[in-house]
């Protein structure tokens, strides 16, 4: 079953671009480009640079650009001398060997040449003047399409690649430059993805929750959706999470986020996040106590099980049996079998709540099955010896019940004063002996069999432990750790067999693992290059 952990997946890197706006939404904004005379002259200049091929060619006309701007009083057509400075410091933050922080005689400011100016704030300043002047959707449109460009890329490129990275010194660094770009575009939702998980690596589970809020409120536009349906899963994982440790009011809050963000999830769920959204609201339900919702939560799969995915019914049943509602958890598990009877979490699962509901007749068959396609793994023997050791009981309950009644039918027949009366209890005891002897045979191979399996289980030398199983439409790959419990350094070949839904082999992977040295562990990784592949199997490893 996926599992989801408390961060986001943050995006590929972006690709930084340079192309001017259209001149058509510029004239819908309106911004004054000729008054004074100053801003059309610095207009021009920002056009030839943008023209030039070299960035030495570029540079004294940008210069020369916010030369002309910064020297107009501030008070004649604040709006056009904002929008051509902030474009010029843009084009500026874009050229090579330009810091974020610099001189501003290097960008042509002729006050205070010597002083520093920091280039993400003076871009936001120009800017944000701008869009206070003229807040009509076209002017931010056009400011917006200004404010993504090279600086900010490489701002929220950078800050991803800290956050990404499993060196933990890095996370403040990523905290630093996911504000910066936060500073100069606030309408995308990565630098609050950022901000978000970092702040969930250090437990700042409140801030966590605030920050992925703030980047599902900035994913509006339709580009970001398989992003935001991420965001609101996150968000409801974490807060779950957190409402199982809390208390009073917080508990109660952190239910509250979780709710709203499964809620939200299932409403836009996409192609791939209604399972989950599902799942998540069935586990709030049970923090909650809320049987009925639960229950709701997987009424559709329950009624209709036929209509729905492996995956799922999966997520049903297990949503139901983690609120010990097993009655639903064992049809819909049952569901699942159906669709793919070769997985190993659906045979795992449903023979450990046929044993809970005492149903060894039904349970054992199935870990026969997980046993075959899985046998390096002490959980399935385990269940073996469980089942076992329960059939053992049963019969030697039922071969005492017929010893019981054996001895009542001897007592009758004893006391029998009819002939035949007393023959026909002298037959019927006989009868029973033979129940007698059959269950009290069938005890001892039980109990020898859940001796058997429970001494695999305890000494079992080599044990597989899997990771990772993800499908795609043309391969599938499979990852986990292999355990050497014996004594000795040993390597092992791994083969490996990839099914589809009919459990026909479609692909094979022969995976070679060590040496490992002795109770020591080493990863491994296969490969099934075929389509439709479901589920897999191993051959026993020795």
């Amino acid at each position: 079953m996926p599992a989801f952990g408390r961060s986001a997946v943050l995006p590929a890197l972006l690709v930084a671009t340079m192309a001017p706006l259209a001149a058509a939404q510029q004239k819908q904004c309106e911004i004054d480009e000729n008054t004074p005379n100053q801003v059309a002259r610095a207009v021009l200049q920002l056009q030839v640079a943008q023209g030039v091929s070299k960035p030495e060619d570029a540079a004294p006309k940008l210069r020369e650009a916010v030369k002309l701007v910064s020297d107009i009083d501030p008070s004649r057509n604040p709006a056009g001398r904002n929008w051509v400075l902030g474009r010029a410091l843009v084009l500026w933050m874009s050229q090579p060997n330009i810091g974020q922080k610099v001189k501003r005689g290097t960008l042509g400011y002729t006050k205070d040449p010597e002083g520093t100016i920091d280039l993400v704030a003076a871009i936001d300043s120009a800017f944000t003047a701008v869009e206070t002047a003229m807040p009509t959707p076209e002017c931010l449109a056009l400011t917006a399409g200004w404010r993504q460009q090279k600086g900010w890329v490489e701002l929220i490129n950078n800050a991803i690649e800290m956050a990404n990275s499993p060196d933990s010194t890095k996370i403040d660094s990523s905290v630093v430059l996911a504000k910066r770009s936060l500073l100069l575009y606030r309408s995308a939702p990565y630098g609050y993805m950022v901000l978000a998980q970092a702040a969930a690596k250090r437990n700042q589970i409140k801030d966590a929750i605030g920050y992925y809020k703030q980047a599902v409120a900035s994913a509006k536009d339709t580009t970001y959706a398989d992003p935001r349906r991420q965001m609101l899963l996150t968000l409801g994982t974490i807060a779950s999470d957190a409402a199982e440790q809390a208390t009073g009011a917080d508990k109660a809050m952190y239910m509250k986020e979780a709710k709203d963000a499964y809620d939200a999830l299932l409403k836009d769920p996409g192609t791939k996040y209604a399972d989950y959204a599902r799942s998540g609201q069935a586990r709030v339900a049970m923090l909650a106590g809320d049987t009925a919702s639960l229950r709701g939560s997987y009424a559709e799969q329950l009624a209709n099980p036929s209509a729905y995915s492996y995956n799922s019914l999966m997520q049903a049943a297990v949503s139901a049996a983690r609120a010990s509602q097993n009655a639903d958890a064992i049809k819909l598990f049952e569901a699942a079998y159906k669709v793919n009877p070769y997985h190993r979490d659906v045979l795992y699962n449903l023979a450990r709540l046929y044993m809970l509901d005492n149903n060894y007749v039904k349970g054992l068959p199935i870990v026969k099955q997980l046993v075959a396609i899985d046998p390096a793994n002490a959980d399935n023997l385990q269940l073996y010896a469980i089942g076992w050791a329960a059939l053992q009981k049963e019969y030697v309950a039922k071969s005492r019940h017929y010893d019981s009644t054996a001895k009542v039918y001897g007592t009758k027949a004893n006391s029998a004063k009819a002939a035949t009366v007393q023959k026909a209890y002298i037959d019927s005891a006989a009868r029973v002996n033979a129940f007698i002897k059959a269950y009290a045979d069938s005890a001892a191979r039980a109990v020898d069999s859940a001796i058997k399996y429970n001494d695999l289980m305890q000494k079992i030398p080599v044990k597989l432990a899997f990771t990772e199983f993800t499908a795609s439409e043309a391969k599938t790959n499979l990852a986990g750790t292999l355990t050497n419990n014996t004594e000795a350094e040993k390597s092992y070949t791994l083969k490996v067999e990839f099914v589809d839904k009919s459990g026909a082999v479609v692909a094979t992977a022969d995976v070679p693992i060590g040496p490992v040295k002795a109770h020591a562990s080493s990863p491994f990784s296969a490969t099934g290059n075929a389509p439709g592949i479901v589920a897999f199997r191993y051959a026993p490893l020795q």
